[in-house]
């Protein structure tokens, strides 16, 4: 997929690898009481619920590759759900957070790069993702591998940003941005309820929730 994610970054590990051991050793270098981690939590747990959306719709994907029907009601769940949180309220987050590294530090958001771009590039192949999943379920005469190359390419964008910030974004941030600039980023956040993973489920939500669930339930089964 030509777009400046794919250009820039060739990260092949996986989205949990990146979430479970990306900048550990440097959050874990910093008092838990330190202000800064409190915002970079927020980011990561964040991250992690994304991980799981993720995992989710490779599996329903799988299916629909094989000609079998998938979870179309979990699907769009998913599209629904990348389009009313993360681009609204995650990624202005982090934008909060990458202006205040580039003040103290600007050597260090040049190797970030551009984020917001980044932002932005994310949000319209979102959109695609959802108007393709939309003329799925409208009975629009949309080929199987169209639709198969579209969700897996939207699995693989979000991976590898996920992968980057994690790696490279929020260790410059622990290390360059002062209690002063944590404390005006957390300011200006907006105390939004995550409709999937926050406190009250949205209804649209609840079969995808009942999915995450019983696919957790499955995974500590196995391991």
């Amino acid at each position: 997929m030509d777009n400046i994610l794919a250009d820039r970054y060739g990260i092949n590990s996986s989205t949990e690898l990146a979430i479970r051991n990306g900048c550990r050793a440097v959050a874990d270098a910093v008092d838990e009481r330190d202000p800064r981690v409190a915002v970079i939590e927020v980011l990561r747990e964040e991250h992690r619920n994304v991980g799981k959306l993720l995992d989710v719709l490779e599996r329903q994907v799988v299916i629909f590759e094989a000609a079998e029907r998938p979870d179309f009601g979990i699907i769009e769940g998913i599209a629904d759900y990348f389009l009313s949180y993360p681009d609204l309220y995650h990624h202005p987050k982090e934008d909060l957070v990458f202006r205040r590294l580039c003040e103290r530090d600007p050597a260090a958001g040049e190797r970030v790069g551009d984020l917001q771009a980044e932002h932005e590039e994310l949000a319209a192949r979102t959109r695609e993702f959802a108007a393709g999943v939309q003329d799925v379920l409208d009975e629009a005469q949309v080929p199987r591998e169209s639709f198969g190359n579209w969700a897996r390419g939207f699995i693989t964008l979000q991976r590898k940003h996920m992968n980057m910030e994690e790696s490279v974004f929020f260790p410059a941030a622990l290390a360059a941005l002062t209690e002063e600039d944590w404390a005006a980023v957390d300011a200006r956040i907006k105390d939004q309820d995550d409709p999937l993973f926050g406190r009250d489920i949205g209804d649209r939500y609840r079969l995808l929730k009942d999915d995450i669930l019983r696919w957790e339930r499955d995974e500590s089964k196995s391991g």
